[in-house]
């Protein structure tokens, strides 16, 4: 599942991580490449769907995918892991599409690509059954953009290439435009757990001011909310500084 807003897509890596492991343990040879090859190098459906066993070298670790919106074969690398299960699920094939239509007893298909729709269904279907509903699989481009940046920190003229974009404003403006579920919650709550601002605190009792409130704050399990205290009634945030003479009791979250 993703978050999304006009021009803003947020990817959660654990989604995307269970949708891998699910196909992985669950699904067909075939099923799992057509999760795990968007992961690794970014195509889109109609690519995956036109890659041929010849365009393949597992010498150099290279293949040359047919690019779904200029319509030319264009180099790219792949990793040893994926190119092994392409071997292994072309066999003795040494020619024709990679991912086949299943033949059927009335005609023979063969010798025919899948369909853009059934890559659609089929990661649409796996992300479903892995606990992911509404999954678009347009995601599995997306989340190898975004973890070639944020995670492995990799350079935004190398992903331009791979990702196959015209110009390198397009793919900054396309990650620009990517972020993770799981950073944007971190900071967050590194903000919301920040250390306590005294400037914010207001003391009621001003004999107790100095020390009693130094005490008691570096004793209370509720520090880490504690520079609200200046905003939040006592009875949220249960911060005994802010009552005399009453016993310290956390918040049933913090207990």
């Amino acid at each position: 599942m993703h978050h999304g807003w006009p021009g803003k897509v947020a990817i959660r890596r654990v989604d995307i991580e269970r949708i891998h492991d699910y196909a992985r343990r669950n699904c067909s040879e075939r099923d799992f490449l057509l999760v795990r090859l968007p992961m690794q190098i970014g195509l889109r459906t109609g690519e995956i769907a036109t890659l041929c066993i010849e365009n393949i070298d597992f010498e150099t670790r290279t293949f040359q995918v047919l690019d779904s919106k200029k319509k030319v074969l264009y180099p790219l690398p792949l990793d040893v892991l994926t190119l092994q299960l392409i071997r292994d699920l072309c066999s003795f094939r040494t020619h024709g599409y990679v991912f086949r239509q299943s033949r059927s007893w009335k005609y023979s298909r063969g010798d025919k690509p899948l369909t853009d729709a059934t890559i659609w269904t089929v990661i649409h279907n796996i992300a479903r059954e892995a606990g992911v509903p509404g999954f678009n699989p347009r995601m599995l481009r997306h989340y190898f953009a975004a973890h070639w940046i944020y995670d492995l920190h990799n350079s935004v003229p190398a992903l331009q290439t791979i990702l196959r974009h015209e110009s390198l404003e397009s793919t900054q403006v396309y990650v620009g435009r990517l972020s993770f579920w799981e950073d944007v919650q971190r900071e967050y709550d590194g903000i919301r757990n920040g250390p306590i601002v005294e400037s914010q605190v207001e003391e009621t009792n001003p004999t107790r001011a100095q020390g009693a409130h130094a005490k008691v704050c570096s004793e209370c399990g509720a520090i880490q909310v504690c520079k609200f205290a200046a905003t939040m009634p006592t009875c949220a945030l249960a911060c005994a500084h802010r009552v005399s003479n009453q016993t310290i009791r956390l918040p049933r979250a913090l207990e």
